[in-house]
């Protein structure tokens, strides 16, 4: 154990108080957290404000406390700080940071196809002989132990301590997903990653980011957290690459298929039911690969996973088998069999970007008509609505425009923010129920045609008012069509 003077100190001001030469068994920002001996930062959040439990948390026995809020208190040091989050990851990077003594981090930004890379990097790194840890929207898993995830990137003092578990269990690599919330409220501030990897950037998370720069600026911090031996791996046919070069603490490569100057330059994609093959070409070096996973987009996140491998001296066998293993990831182009005559997709594309690439993937092998089941989650962006009504009238035959996880909106009100992107109603169904939806997609469905449902992907739940409720789009689909 700590002192609390040795914790925070060149972190916080001192104060003169005796209770600085106390240990420090803990740290919270949860109030109910709270143990005897330690230290609770008080957070000022968007929904809820901690200070309003510092009564709660002394009762419980803390040795001090961090706030941003002047407060009478005596009984307990009280470190008034300006900002309390950025506080607390010094802090804990500080008392838990031994959790990530013998862990490798490679860790994956961008706002589409984070999860398949981080699937991907998993299966090359495994068959390299390595334990393997992975922390992404989808769970949190190692060895023989799986947690279904509740964010990206789980908040500070639960990343920490999750790395230590699995250190602790024989981990050696943990693979990360890192969203732009994380990173902009500080999760993993003071780690340093290996690698650092960089897909795209398109619109999404305005709400929070109020702005596209801001967006971009916040997933570029992943490349100043590089360790002195790390690697940058950037797309660089993505317009936001030059900010992720310039942002990276060292050693940076790029990607692409475009006609751009890239080091890694992928060359004849030939894609072929059931599977996908392509070169990448480097140094003059050609490197063949095969992916069962669908579409052109995911060529590209099979690359970054493929480059990061190599830059990290992996042998190139290993990396081609590596990725050849992944066969589907849960809720990412993920296709349910039916005898129906028609397939069925279920993907987690909620931006703009991530339907259009969905729907151009689908559409190459569609015989008949492509069907889409969509909607958007409430208290998010609203300038992606439109975007998506757009984009899905562009592409699609019949669209059938429901909730998501309308939050505290009226779904009635995003569908209609949804149909302002839309120029003729003609093909074009609203259910608000998302069940309902669902089945009445597939009632259209005929031989040869193709449903995509779309937003919601690997999710089991729905999230309507304040209530989460299970709800699954493949149990769904299941269900109603009777497939085992």
């Amino acid at each position: 154990m700590i002192s609390l003077k040795m914790l925070c100190e060149g972190i916080v001001s001192i104060p003169d108080h005796p209770g600085m030469s106390g240990k420090v068994t803990g740290i919270a920002s949860d109030s109910r957290r709270v143990k005897s001996g330690y230290l609770f930062v008080a957070i000022s959040g968007y929904e809820v404000d901690g200070h309003d439990f510092i009564l709660e948390a002394i009762r419980r026995g803390v040795c001090g406390l961090v706030v941003e809020k002047k407060i009478d208190e005596q009984s307990v040091p009280v470190f008034q700080v300006k900002e309390s989050r950025q506080v607390l990851a010094q802090l804990v990077h500080r008392f838990y940071g031994e959790s990530l003594k013998n862990i490798q981090l490679l860790g994956i930004t961008g706002t589409n196809g984070k999860t398949t890379v981080s699937y991907l990097l998993e299966s090359i790194f495994k068959t390299a002989g390595m334990e393997v840890g992975l922390i992404g929207t989808v769970s949190y898993r190692w060895k023989e132990k799986e947690i279904s995830a509740n964010r990206t990137t789980p908040d500070v003092i639960d990343l920490y301590q999750l790395l230590g578990k699995m250190q602790n269990d024989g981990v050696r690599m943990v693979v990360m997903e890192i969203s732009s919330h994380a990173l902009a409220l500080h999760r993993v501030l003071g780690m340093r990653f290996r690698a650092a990897i960089f897909t795209n950037l398109s619109r999404d998370h305005l709400d929070f980011h109020r702005s596209f720069e801001q967006y971009g600026k916040a997933k570029s911090m992943l490349f100043g957290m590089l360790s002195p031996d790390g690697v940058g791996v950037v797309n660089g046919d993505d317009p936001a690459s030059q900010l992720m070069l310039q942002s990276a603490n060292g050693r940076a490569v790029t990607y692409g298929k475009v006609n751009t100057p890239v080091d890694y330059q992928i060359k004849g994609i030939k894609e072929a039911q059931g599977q996908t093959q392509f070169d990448v070409v480097h140094h003059g070096r050609r490197i063949h690969l095969t992916t069962k996973l669908w579409g052109k987009f995911n060529v590209m996140n099979c690359t970054a996973a493929a480059v990061t491998g190599l830059e990290l001296g992996l042998d190139e066998k290993v990396v081609r088998e590596g990725i050849e293993k992944i066969c589907h990831v849960k809720g990412r182009m993920e296709a349910i069999d039916s005898d129906r005559g028609f397939h069925i997709f279920i993907d987690y594309a909620h931006t703009p970007d991530a339907l259009q690439n969905v729907l151009v993937t689908v559409r190459a092998f569609t015989k008949k008509r492509l069907i889409v089941v969509f909607g958007c989650g409430g208290d998010r962006d609203k300038g992606k609505r439109p975007e998506m009504g757009k984009i899905a009238v562009t592409l699609a035959d019949a669209i059938f425009i429901t909730s998501d996880n309308p939050r505290s909106e009226d779904p009635e009100v995003i569908i209609q923010d949804i149909l302002v992107g839309i120029d003729s109603l003609d093909h074009i169904v609203t259910i608000i129920d998302r069940k309902e939806a669902i089945h009445a997609a597939l009632d259209h469905a005929r031989e040869g045609d193709v449903v995509v449902i779309a937003g919601k992907g690997h999710e089991d739940y729905q999230i309507i008012g304040l209530r989460r409720i299970p709800f699954d789009d493949k149990v769904i689909v299941k269900e109603y069509l009777g497939i085992p």
